[in-house]
């Protein structure tokens, strides 16, 4: 292991972007949870979820949604040490820790506090419907931001996805389906256990069922968020060309747009000609550029694109190696 005078600048920046990642994530899945979701009863999964059914149980007072998401996260957190191993736990520690003092923060703090509250009064004054459907869908963005950012920071958000990791590693049941369990039995819960507002049950089943179907829309705003802010950074394209104009088409690759293209020679099935295939690999926001300039110098050109999910090498992501992996390997071959 290197010590920390060794490590060069650009990877000290490196390690720097990737906690700055993970602190402003943490903020930002805080900010959605309880200004948003927890203060409007909207439950959409995830520990905030279980913390509302909690305190409907309880009552509207004490607040002790703040206690239940922080002592749940630290006992998610030695959960994952132990069980998990300490490279997962690694990866939520930072999220463990900034998450809880920042849901904390916008819980006990009255400045914050007020951005809930006028929400709350907002549907006091009749406008219910419309206000659970904006605090849902910005909820969303916001959560979706937060943990998209922990991905991009190397890290996770923690809490309930530690359980997922924990089940998906002992069952190989996958992650998505895992999430849309736990999340779906959480939801389930907030429209058995009634928020009590003082009025008939009935009132209180369709104001529920109300609450579960924005938390419904909430978790959707959430995925299709973490798909657009880490999804689509991660996306890049392959694009195979044949073309009689393929020398143009490689030197603008490689001038313009600083990417590398390989020569594939290939055979036609049909008349067995002898035929080039260009093939280049490039981040998303050049497809655009490559496409038109493709269709510019030949517009008869057999052009395919394929969207991958990761590409790893000189240009792109780095392809580095996890140390612990390579000790789990070397005490195998002992």
């Amino acid at each position: 292991m290197r010590k920390w005078k060794e490590v060069t600048k650009l990877e000290k920046l490196k390690i720097l972007q990737r906690f700055l990642c993970i602190l402003f994530g943490s903020l930002l899945l805080a900010f959605g949870t309880r200004i948003f979701l927890v203060k409007l009863n909207i439950i959409s999964g995830g520990l905030s979820g279980v913390a509302i059914v909690i305190q409907r149980i309880i009552g509207p007072t004490p607040e002790v949604t703040d206690i239940i998401v922080t002592a749940a996260t630290w006992v998610l957190w030695v959960v994952g040490l132990i069980f998990g191993g300490k490279a997962f736990a690694f990866r939520t520690l930072l999220a463990s820790i900034f998450y809880p003092i920042f849901y904390t923060m916008f819980t006990r703090i009255p400045a914050f506090e007020f951005l809930g509250d006028s929400f709350v009064q907002a549907m006091e004054n009749g406008e219910t419907i419309g206000v659970l459907m904006l605090g849902g869908i910005f909820g969303g963005v916001f959560v979706g931001c937060g943990v998209a950012l922990a991905f991009l920071g190397d890290g996770s958000s923690g809490g309930i996805d530690i359980i997922i990791y924990l089940i998906e590693k002992h069952t190989k049941i996958r992650h998505s389906v895992l999430s849309f369990i736990i999340d779906g039995t959480i939801i389930i819960l907030g429209l058995i256990v009634p928020a009590r507002t003082g009025g008939t049950w009935q009132d209180d089943f369709i104001r529920n069922l109300i609450l579960v179907l924005e938390g419904i829309i909430s978790c959707f705003v959430t995925a299709v968020t973490i798909e657009f802010v880490y999804g689509g950074n991660k996306t890049s394209f392959q694009v195979d060309v044949i073309s009689d104009e393929w020398e143009k088409i490689s030197a603008f690759a490689q001038d313009k747009l600083g990417r590398g293209a390989t020569i594939i020679h290939a055979q036609g099935g049909f008349k067995g000609e002898e035929r080039v295939v260009l093939r280049i690999v490039f981040p998303k926001y050049q497809y655009r550029k490559l496409r038109d300039y493709i269709a510019l110098v030949d517009s008869k050109a057999f052009v395919t694109f394929t969207q991958t999910n990761a590409v790893y090498g000189e240009g792109f992501t780095k392809n580095e190696h996890k140390s612990f992996v390579i000790k789990k390997k070397e005490k195998k071959d002992e």
